[in-house]
């Protein structure tokens, strides 16, 4: 019967394979991720952090929320007053199905936004728009059938 004799300098030459092994193994796992797995305007959007957060006070300070209603597949947005801006749909599970869709309420304080062509599911709706010389940014999550 053979018997591994192990000293300090065998104990320090497994220890240093072992970190080596698992160093490689996490780099492999790091380039094996999908690439949508990170925000690629991470630091953009913290750059301009600031005039979003003003834009979202601005709601509050106004009480200028809009009211959002699903109806006869597509939603109804009422706003405080004429209104024109952009909506935002972002899907959390299929980023490729985001939209952005430009809406004008000519004078009257709703905006109706057509949903025939849009997946039911879970989506974030972002709608930014401007009124009375003011900036607006409203969020929501809504589940469309």
């Amino acid at each position: 019967m053979m018997k591994i004799k192990l000293n300090w300098g065998n104990g320090i030459a497994i220890g240093m394979t072992a970190f080596v092994a698992f160093i490689v193994v996490l780099g492999v796992q790091m380039f094996r991720d999908s690439p949508g797995d990170y925000d690629r305007q991470y630091y953009e959007k913290g750059l301009a952090y600031d005039s979003v957060y003003a834009k979202e006070k601005q709601v509050i300070t106004d009480n200028a929320a809009p009211r959002c209603k699903l109806e006869n597949k597509r939603m109804l947005i009422q706003f405080a007053g004429a209104s024109a801006g952009h909506i935002r749909f972002e899907r959390p599970s299929d980023p490729e199905q985001d939209r952005v869709l430009a809406f004008q309420s000519n004078g009257v304080d709703k905006a109706a936004i057509p949903l025939e062509k849009f997946a039911s599911g879970q989506w974030q709706v972002t709608v930014e728009w401007q009124s009375k010389g003011k900036k607006y940014l409203y969020q929501r999550e809504i589940f469309l059938p």
